[in-house]
């Protein structure tokens, strides 16, 4: 079973031994067991390490100062003409990288055969200390192609990226501008909004690799009417692209069956 785990999952399956408090640790251990014995080929999305990354209370300040890498040249052709060309790319400088805490729970878990499923986005965020343990795509065409369509079916559900997004335009023609334009007292929306982006970003990566489960303690019912994992988006999503949530408690059940 190919299985993405969210980012509030992933770190107990990965260190069970770290989670001596967790009520629901026998579950843990079985995936983990599963994982071992090559039932479960375990996921994450990169945003666990690039949005998420981002601590709460600095989202505001990162997406103010953050400046994608913009290059250019000129160079003169055969007949005398100027040709000039640019490219645009992610600052790879920008992002402060894994913390320690991170970086432990993420050794334990590429040890036990974790991968990490890229999602590019033009000059987009990314983390410098993931790179080497990114997945590789048989037909990396074919999943670019899928993952960018779900995303923007994701964001026409007005879900997913869709609330930073709306939350900037608020502020500015383009919404990076606006989230830096934004008051202070919008810092904990924009917390939220970027959450709320990286679980959609999740969600398009885990159906792009064509998962089977998408592992998650997110519960449909206690989310809000425009989250990806409201009752109605999970079952749009079940129903267009064939998704699936599985709590670890139901998951491990599924690895003892």
């Amino acid at each position: 079973m190919k299985i993405t785990f969210d980012s509030n999952v992933w770190r107990i399956i990965s260190s069970p031994d770290k989670f001596p408090n967790e009520a629901s640790i026998e579950s843990f251990k079985t995936i983990r067991k599963a994982i071992d014995e090559k039932i479960i080929t375990p996921f994450l999305c990169e945003t666990v390490f690039t949005l998420e990354a981002i601590k709460r209370k600095d989202r505001k300040e990162f997406f103010s100062d953050y400046k994608a890498n913009i290059n250019s040249s000129v160079e003169e052709g055969e007949g005398g003409e100027i040709k000039l060309s640019f490219s645009i790319g992610p600052d790879k400088t920008a992002h402060p990288g894994n913390n320690s805490y991170l970086e432990t729970h993420l050794k334990d878990a590429i040890e036990i055969g974790f991968q990490i499923i890229k999602l590019p986005r033009v000059a987009g965020v990314v983390n410098p200390d993931i790179e080497e343990h990114f997945y590789k795509h048989a037909d990396l065409s074919k999943y670019h192609d899928k993952v960018f369509e779900v995303g923007r079916e994701i964001e026409s559900k007005e879900a997913g990226m869709f609330h930073i997004k709306n939350l900037g335009e608020k502020y500015s023609t383009h919404w990076m501008s606006g989230i830096e334009e934004a008051p202070e007292n919008d810092v904990g929306n924009i917390a939220k909004a970027i959450a709320e982006w990286a679980d959609g970003d999740s969600v398009a990566c885990h159906i792009a690799i064509g998962g089977d489960y998408f592992c998650t303690r997110d519960v449909a019912k206690k989310a809000g009417d425009k989250s990806i994992f409201s009752e109605a988006n999970v079952e749009w999503l079940k129903n267009n692209y064939d998704f699936h949530i599985i709590s670890p408690e139901e998951l491990a059940c599924k690895c003892q069956e």
